[in-house]
């Protein structure tokens, strides 16, 4: 076993060790059949049955529900057979079939788009409270901004 090396490297460096691993490819085609799930299995099967994850050689898929499960014994080889083949190479030995229980299945995207944030509606009056506010103090500072930001055309007094 190598002795660990304790250096500072460049990130191309780092990835470059880590991208030479001799499992890299196979798990990187793992990675795009989850991706593909849809595209093997096609959409009716899609919808009943995705993947999980895998223990090994074994390709774990979870079942939406216990009739799926009985059904599976049907079409389960195709399943594989279509998997093995997508990753060209007989990777995949057996299939192992869970209930989803609420996992999300690995063909799903992780990181979901964050909601569209709504425009913020100008009040009305705005503006008409700085002529009667101290104009050293912070707060005018700050309410001065706030109706900058809402009416950037609007000319208000200087501050002092």
């Amino acid at each position: 076993m190598s002795k660990r090396q304790k250096k500072l490297c460049h990130v191309q460096e780092a990835l470059d060790l880590v991208l030479q691993g001799p499992d890299v490819h196979l798990e990187l085609a793992i990675a795009r059949l989850w991706r593909h799930w849809l595209e093997i299995v096609g959409p009716d099967k899609a919808a009943m049955v995705r993947p999980l994850g895998r223990r090994k050689t074994t390709m774990i898929l979870g079942a939406t529900n216990s009739m799926v499960m009985q059904e599976f014994s049907f079409w389960g080889a195709e399943v594989l057979a279509r998997a093995n083949e997508f990753l060209g190479t007989a990777y995949f030995q057996q299939v192992r079939l869970e209930l989803m229980d609420g996992r999300p299945g690995l063909d799903q995207p992780l990181l979901t788009k964050p909601p569209v944030q709504p425009q913020a509606l100008r009040p009305e009056p705005l503006g008409n409270l700085l002529p009667c506010m101290d104009s050293s103090s912070p707060v005018t500072s700050c309410y001065h901004a706030y109706v900058q930001h809402f009416c950037p055309e609007l000319i208000l007094p200087k501050k002092s």
